[in-house]
């Protein structure tokens, strides 16, 4: 009995190292898929982070929506936007969300970036970057300025 229940313990934090591994290793993609990020927007006194809901009907699988590998081709993202208070330790209930089409090439990744149009205003850009190149490559990003 008692082995019983030290091998169940044992199990039981064996799942938890290899999930905790799973989240601090983050994906990479490969020659067949990409990567997309979630992205933080704003500043400390007004910001939080845009969360991967679903690309192309899929949704992210245990990676906190941090995070998404993708096959390549034409995706369809949809994003959920979160204000969070106290750098990023309280968010809220997401107070936007963005759907916008993309193309994903093999061997990218992609960051999320959010902007608040008018402060204050919960209304959003919301765009997906290249990490390698910068280019701007879905959704809809500020007019430069």
């Amino acid at each position: 009995m008692i082995r019983g229940v030290l091998r169940s313990k044992e199990i039981a934090a064996l799942i938890l190292l290899l999930s905790a591994c799973a989240y601090t290793h983050p994906l990479k993609p490969t020659s067949h898929t990409a990567v997309v990020r979630a992205g933080q927007w704003g500043e400390v006194y007004r910001g939080g982070y845009v969360e991967i809901v679903s690309v192309s009907g899929l949704e992210p699988s245990l990676r906190l929506r941090s995070d998404m590998e993708v096959p390549t081709g034409e995706q369809t993202g949809l994003f959920n936007i979160y204000l969070c208070n106290d750098g990023s330790t309280r968010c809220h209930d997401s107070i936007a969300q963005a759907q916008f089409g993309f193309r994903a090439e093999a061997g990218h990744t992609y960051r999320l970036r959010a902007r608040e149009q008018v402060n204050g205003s919960n209304r959003f850009w919301v765009w997906l970057v290249d990490e390698a190149t910068g280019d701007v490559v879905g959704g809809t990003p500020p007019a430069a300025s």
